[in-house]
């Protein structure tokens, strides 16, 4: 729908120099004057609303299709010519050129977000609650299309219905478009899909935005550069070489309970199953590192060694997974076993075994693993997930496959689940005809065809929406705890069709009686370039954590914040305070409270040599009752797997001077492998909630001592106005002048009053400003 445009007009008041039958009708008019309560000598404000929409036809398949054209044509008749003429500048734009849809799309506001993010973060650095649980200002309502017919053409335009209206909602001008743009068009239909909640491309939009705003509530807190480091049980033997060497170590996940999520004390220590290898090698393979129960310090955390042993090799591979305590004390970890002889490819499985481990003078030590077993040896299943084999045969370069991640949990009825990262089946295929389903847009008319005509003039673009398919899958185990088998598989959590083709590290948290749904992604696997070089461009990265909440944890999740963004990226992918992975582990005892964990800087050396992927700081996120979350200004030291009344620290916290190394913050770093163009930024720190100094400045009383003009000392300062100081505290000049309303002087005073006025105003050179 066209929304119509509030104008308002200010009608302006000027006194000027009369003649000398014009002072008598000042006095007259100083008399009515009086009588006015409400209006104001300075001037007076008009407000003039004029509302205008455009009513399309909503019948789904109407049978006279010759109808259609005389609606819409009316419709667009009665627009108001500001209107018209506006929108049909735009229109002629849009189909054109990338540049100008993007520039007239609503996704470019983007671009202006960095220019007014400071301020805002300014504003919001002094009242931190007014903020804190509102919902991105990006995120807009999505309108359903489905009623128009996607075959009968509307003859007056050329056009199907479906497009017809979503053309003339646009604001675009039929006779503008080429006959390529109307066959484009004309292949657009709607198609709701059953894989479970779906990222629209304006879900994206919002997200990307919510990274630009570098809004306190949803920034990645600063970290002090200068109190990170390497973790020392890092400095180990190799799983490839057997070799002791610095390595990187990325993502990690603690052993948990399988019903609460909370972190286990294993004969008295905290188990976390960590991904390693050595910088700028292809050695991806997991490590078991342990301390002490509820011990935050990270060099205290000791490496219990290679989960799989020494000799393997880069061929076959160990990623993320999860893992739990059996009722026996043994150890299931669920992980992904990555087989890459397919001419280097990454085949992905999910994958079980059990960790035997002991404790053996003051170390924990894994004694054996056992029952190694690959539980989607195909991959996917095909229909629900994409199978190797589907993916294989249509695999160009540009293409993701996944099916990793898996993390385990169990329902209040005792059944047991895989929630995992995967590519969706044939039950919602990639493919290019995804392009055309306008499901896959959201939010309104403009946006869907301003995206839509970005992404077919875009080969990029369009290449990267013919192959995303990102989906959150979920499937119920059978079998044991030792054993496990895959009992059912079912539609995915979560979908991005045509949005993302990868959306990762899944794990689910209850809090209450509600389940909440996490996942890590970088906008720069989504289809939507200029969303996520624009983040590139004014952050220097593009990552962020999503979350979303359901009643169930197989039923529908909705996004929270309106978008679904929790966390974004706040300082470049290539400082050595830089952040991925992200995990969220409960809090004990808490209903809204989760501790958020990752590794950071990006691996292999890009903050500089000997500077390597490390766990980082913990911090707090709080989930509110409206669906929306916030940072909270709660820090720990690194590696801290669990929060207590120990884990607070100062010592990480950092701000947007401290949270880089020196030189970073010039964007040149050796081996900075994003190019990115590195700016500078202003995300809110959480160390600075409460500075409430800055409101204090604006309090400038001095201008109003300015007016002292005492140019007109002929008028008698009589005793009569005293009461006037009285009631507005400081005399102005006005009210030595003109009387106020509601004076209780007889009518004489007001008459002689307003005769003095006006002599003075006929005698007396004025010129009154004009406010601009």
């Amino acid at each position: 729908m066209i929304k119509g445009e509030k104008t308002s007009q200010k009608l302006r008041y000027s006194i000027r120099k009369v003649s000398t039958i014009g002072a008598t009708s000042a006095i007259i008019g100083t008399v009515a004057f009086l009588g006015a309560t409400t209006t104001q000598a300075d001037e007076v404000g008009v407000a003039s609303e004029s509302t205008t929409s455009a009513t399309l036809v909503t019948e789904a398949e109407p049978a006279v299709t010759t109808e259609a054209p005389q609606v819409v044509e009316t419709t667009a008749v009665s627009e108001t010519p500001e209107v018209v003429s506006e929108t049909t500048t735009t229109a002629s734009e849009v189909p054109e050129t990338v540049s100008e849809t993007t520039a007239v799309s609503e996704a470019t506001t983007a671009v202006d977000t960095p220019v007014t993010s400071e301020t805002t973060n300014d504003s919001e650095a002094t009242s931190p609650e007014v903020t804190s649980a509102s919902q991105p200002s990006t995120t807009v309502e999505d309108k359903d299309y489905s009623s128009y017919s996607a075959t009968t053409i509307v003859k007056e335009t050329g056009l199907t219905e479906l497009a017809d209206a979503l053309v003339r909602e646009a604001g675009i001008d039929p006779t503008t478009l080429s006959a390529e743009r109307k066959e484009e068009l004309n292949k657009l239909y709607v198609k709701s899909t059953e894989t479970g909640t779906q990222m629209t491309y304006g879900d994206f939009q919002s997200i990307a935005d919510t990274l630009l705003e570098q809004n306190e509530q949803y920034a990645i807190p600063y970290f002090k550069a200068s109190e990170i480091k390497n973790m020392a049980a890092a400095t180990t033997r190799d799983a490839q070489t057997g070799e002791v060497a610095d390595l990187d170590v990325w993502d990690s996940w603690p052993v948990q309970d399988i019903k609460t999520g909370e972190v286990v004390n294993w004969n008295g220590y905290q188990l976390v199953v960590a991904m390693m290898g050595v910088p700028n090698t292809n050695d991806n393979h997991l490590y078991l590192l342990y301390n002490t129960y509820a011990d935050n310090d990270l060099q205290h955390w000791q490496n219990a060694g290679s989960i799989f042993g020494y000799g393997l090799d880069a061929v076959t591979q160990q990623w993320s997974g999860s893992a739990v305590v059996n009722q026996d004390g043994t150890i299931q970890l669920y992980y992904t076993n990555v087989d890459t002889s397919d001419n280097n490819s990454n085949n992905q499985m999910l994958a079980t075994a059990t960790l035997n481990l002991a404790v053996e003078n003051n170390k924990v030590v894994i004694k054996s693993v056992d029952n190694k077993n690959i539980l989607t040896p195909t991959g996917g299943d095909g229909y629900y997930y994409q199978s190797y084999a589907q993916w294989r045969s249509t695999f160009t370069g540009a293409d993701n496959i996944a099916m990793r991640d898996p993390h385990v949990i169990e329902d209040e009825d005792g059944s047991r689940y895989l929630v995992f990262e995967a590519s969706t089946g044939t039950q919602n295929y990639q493919d290019a005809s995804q392009i055309y389903n306008v499901k896959n847009y959201g939010r309104d008319a403009k946006f869907i065809l301003s995206s839509f005509f970005d992404i077919l003039d875009n080969e990029d673009m369009y290449i990267r929406a013919s192959v995303s398919n990102a989906a959150i899958g979920i499937l119920r185990l059978g079998g044991t705890e030792k054993a496990p088998t895959i009992q059912e598989f079912f539609t995915p959590l979560l979908s991005s069709p045509m949005v993302s083709d990868e959306i990762e590290r899944p794990n689910v948290v209850k809090l209450g009686n509600k389940y909440y749904l996490f996942a890590a992604s970088r906008l720069n696997h989504g289809s939507n370039d200029y969303a996520w070089q624009e983040a590139n461009k004014v952050v220097g990265d593009n990552v962020v954590m999503l979350g979303y909440v359901s009643d169930s944890l197989t039923g529908t999740y909705e996004p929270l914040n309106g978008s679904g963004a929790v966390l974004t990226a706040s300082v470049p992918s290539d400082w050595r305070t830089a952040t991925y992975s992200y995990y969220a582990v409960p809090v004990k005892g808490s209903d809204d409270l989760l501790l958020i964990t990752a590794y950071m800087t990006n691996r292999n050396e890009v903050a500089g040599k000997g500077n390597n992927s490390t766990w980082a700081p913990s911090f707090l996120i709080q989930i509110m009752p409206d669906g929306t979350t916030k940072v909270l200004a709660k820090m720990t030291n690194q590696g801290d797997w669990i929060w207590d009344e120990s884990s607070e620290t100062q010592a990480t916290i950092g701000n947007k001077e401290t949270s880089h190394l020196p030189g970073e913050d010039d964007g040149i770093i050796e081996g900075n492998p994003g190019g990115y163009d590195l700016k500078p930024h202003t995300p809110k720190a959480p160390d600075k909630p409460t500075e409430p100094d800055t409101p204090v400045v604006p309090e400038q009383p001095s201008t109003p001592v300015t007016p002292d003009t005492p140019n007109t000392p002929s008028v008698p300062e009589t005793p009569t106005y005293s009461h006037i100081e009285k009631l507005h505290g400081v005399p102005t000049q006005t009210a030595s002048i003109l009387p106020q309303t509601g004076e209780k002087d007889s009518k004489i005073n007001f008459l002689g009053m307003a005769m003095l006025t006006s002599l003075v105003v006929f005698f007396t050179p004025y010129k009154r400003k004009r406010k601009h």
